[in-house]
């Protein structure tokens, strides 16, 4: 791993490398662990503090896709090629539950922020499940392979993309839960609500961003990107609304509701297609991630943006994830490389 600086306000807190290629990154509730997924299958904990190695697990044969912790830290689902959900237990043996989650690869594992369940995406099959590992609900199929999830930050609302259609599932009765389809004219690769809960933002494969108002489920879009937008992130305030068209991040400004007609704000400073944007959780920090490598973070604030940061993953950028309290920026690199990069306020 090569590091280039572009300020002194930043340091290694640790680097480490698993056994290849990192596929997902997910922090624990608490920050005391970093889970990360290799490409091949392995799961492992990292200590935050420390870089120190804890349990390590098989996971899914073919190759694990996703993570998801429980809300309470004590459960970690995985999702994987092998057609299987798998929920471990980070301070017991090991993997507590193995669920068939479809015939399908799982592509999506989330728990739900209100109640004891955990939701499942596995090809077009979305799946519901009590943390005793019963099935409550198998919902009708989707139009097509589910694409993403995501809670709502204040109800048990689910949003589940697919081709076509956002899929908004309200899960107070896991048994029964009611949904809500929000159309599109082509297929919705991502999903991203507001912290304040007001908007639903929707990355396209037509080269647009669309966006609905809730509870009202009012539409509005932005189109004239070059590429489809495969990553999206919103800052903790809810003001903006950060996406990448290949190697340029463009922000959004809600602060006075929706921006249709307005002129966003470009950041050009990547070198190659951006795949994976993240805002800081505890300031006004953006990162970006491209796919030659390039890493690149910057402060926001009422005048604009400044370049804070940036540095180079020589394998190659993979995912990123800010830690749930602290300055500390966690990426992983195609080569395996997991660092954990610490910013000063």
């Amino acid at each position: 791993m090569s590091v280039k600086k572009k300020a002194s306000a930043v340091g290694i807190r640790w680097a480490v490398e698993l056994a290849d290629g990192v596929q997902d990154l997910a922090w624990s509730p608490d920050g005391r662990w970093l889970a990360a997924a290799a490409v091949s299958g392995p799961i492992s904990l990292i200590a935050s503090a420390t870089g120190a190695m804890g349990q390590e697990w098989r996971g899914h044969d073919g190759g694990t896709l996703k993570l998801a912790w429980s809300p309470d830290g004590r459960r970690l689902a995985s999702g994987g090629q092998d057609g299987c959900a798998r929920v471990w237990t980070p301070n017991g043996d090991g993997e507590q539950r193995r669920l068939a989650a479809g015939s399908d690869w799982v592509g999506g594992v989330s728990f739900s922020p209100y109640a004891d369940l955990l939701i499942t995406a596995a090809g077009k099959e979305l799946r519901a499940w009590n943390l005793d590992g019963q099935l409550l609900r198998a919902t009708k199929p989707h139009a097509s392979t589910i694409t993403d999830l995501a809670w709502h930050p204040q109800q048990s609302l689910l949003v589940s993309t697919a081709y076509g259609q956002a899929h908004v599932w309200d899960w107070r009765a896991p048994d029964a839960p009611e949904e809500r389809v929000l159309p599109h004219s082509s297929p919705l690769l991502n999903a991203r609500w507001s912290p304040n809960g007001r908007y639903l933002a929707c990355g396209c494969q037509d080269n647009s961003l669309r966006c609905w108002t809730w509870p009202e489920a009012g539409d509005f879009q932005m189109s004239g990107y070059a590429s489809k937008l495969v990553t999206l992130a919103w800052d903790r305030a809810s003001r903006w609304l950060a996406t990448a068209d290949r190697e340029i991040v463009t922000l959004w400004d809600f602060e006075r509701g929706p921006p249709t007609g307005a002129t966003p704000l470009n950041i050009e400073g990547p070198s190659d297609t951006v795949r994976e944007l993240g805002f800081q959780a505890v300031g006004h920090r953006l990162a970006a991630g491209d796919q030659g490598g390039h890493l690149l973070v910057w402060d926001l604030d009422e005048r604009g943006y400044r370049l804070l940061w940036q540095g180079a993953l020589r394998g190659g950028f993979q995912r990123l994830a800010w830690h749930p309290q602290e300055r500390l920026l966690a990426v992983g690199g195609e080569d395996g490389t997991v660092a954990a990069f610490e910013f000063a306020r």
